[in-house]
């Protein structure tokens, strides 16, 4: 991996790789970070200047720490990193990767309290404009889609039952995917809360059809 490293330093900032000294700024780190997870991801190197002179770092707990307040509580929705730490040319570096967001988009907290949205543009954060915020959401609304698309086993069998018989009980669907009743009740209502089932509950036995 270092060898690697040292590659990608010579190489020097660009769309998908950045340079800091040192971390101390939250706002600044999870503008970063966002930046590179709504676009083609990226490398985040802490302990080299932007001239690419590697000057390492003496306090890995506190690079360690502001990067983990920062994606958990700067970043709009969480933003996933990996986070290793490297010797190169002597020095010890911090290696943080940020792939590309599955759950964009991601906003960061500015110091005025705004949640912006940050995209990555040559060696540079970017404030996204109105037309590339748009292309993001409807990228999500995509995936959103798709994932409601993708039913589990269960829930395979109960929408199989419910062609066939219009209605299903607790008793009934627990027999069926093979689980405990409580289980069982637990997907029902699941399922209900995101309004795939209607719940039926003004008869002696609750049941359940397709919404």
């Amino acid at each position: 991996m270092a060898s690697t490293i040292k590659e990608v330093i010579r190489s020097g900032e660009g769309a998908q790789v950045e340079f800091k000294k040192t971390l101390s700024q939250l706002e600044k780190v999870a503008k970063t970070l966002v930046a590179f997870a709504n676009s083609k991801g990226g490398t985040l190197i802490i302990g080299v200047q932007d001239d690419k002179y590697v000057i390492g770092f003496t306090d890995p707990e506190e690079e360690r720490y502001m990067l983990e307040q920062a994606s958990k509580f700067y970043c709009q929705p969480e933003v996933r990193i990996e986070v290793s730490e490297e010797e190169v040319f002597g020095k010890m570096v911090m290696v943080v990767q940020i792939p590309e967001s599955e759950t964009k988009p991601h906003k960061s907290l500015s110091s005025n309290g705004d949640w912006q949205l940050y995209v990555r543009s040559g060696d540079q954060c970017l404030l996204a404009t109105p037309l590339v915020a748009k292309a993001l959401a409807l990228e999500k609304e995509g995936r959103d889609e798709q994932k409601a698309k993708i039913l589990t086993n269960n829930e395979k069998e109960l929408f199989g039952f419910l062609e066939k018989k219009r209605k299903i009980t607790l008793k009934d669907y627990a027999k069926l995917i093979n689980v405990s009743k409580r289980r069982a009740y637990r997907i029902l209502i699941d399922l209900t809360l995101s309004g795939k089932l209607f719940m039926h509950d003004l008869e002696t036995t609750i049941f359940f059809t397709r919404a």
